[in-house]
């Protein structure tokens, strides 16, 4: 039986960075009958990526992972929901040299990667993020419910 496993990716010291750990905590409120990596409590960052990388190869091998993280892109595309197949980079927004993680990816565009990034992530409202957080817990709730992961 292959399980569902969320990784929200993030930290809360970054307004528009903190989209997977509020992601992460509302999943866990709701006991989705997943498994939820990242929370406000307890965030994976680019500090311990790597080894929570290392902990899904070991444990969840056989499992889908859907990696939840913001993400910059086109001024069209602020407050969209993306969705990858090839789940997400770590650190894209800076070009870090991360490999993928996950087999898929539910990522919230936050600001505009042509503009600078980190001014971007540091002032998206508190109004935006509440709202990608919104969606992204819709996509999440629809993909734990989706009988093909059972």
């Amino acid at each position: 039986m292959e399980n569902l496993v969320f990784l929200c990716l993030g930290t809360t010291k970054i307004s528009g960075d903190s989209i997977g750990p509020k992601v992460g905590d509302r999943l866990k409120q709701m006991n989705i009958g997943a498994y939820v990596y990242g929370d406000t409590r307890r965030q994976v960052t680019s500090i311990n990526v790597e080894d929570y990388v290392a902990m899904l190869k070991k444990r969840h091998s056989c499992d889908r992972i859907i990696a939840v993280d913001s993400a910059l892109g086109k001024s069209a595309d602020i407050g969209k929901i993306k969705i990858t197949d090839a789940g997400v980079k770590p650190g894209g927004a800076f070009n870090k040299t991360r490999e993928r993680v996950g087999d898929m990816g539910i990522l919230a565009v936050v600001g505009d990667s042509e503009k600078d990034r980190l001014d971007q992530l540091r002032n998206s409202s508190s109004e935006l993020v509440d709202e990608l957080v919104e969606k992204v817990v819709g996509y999440a709730l629809t993909y734990a419910g989706d009988m093909r992961f059972l």
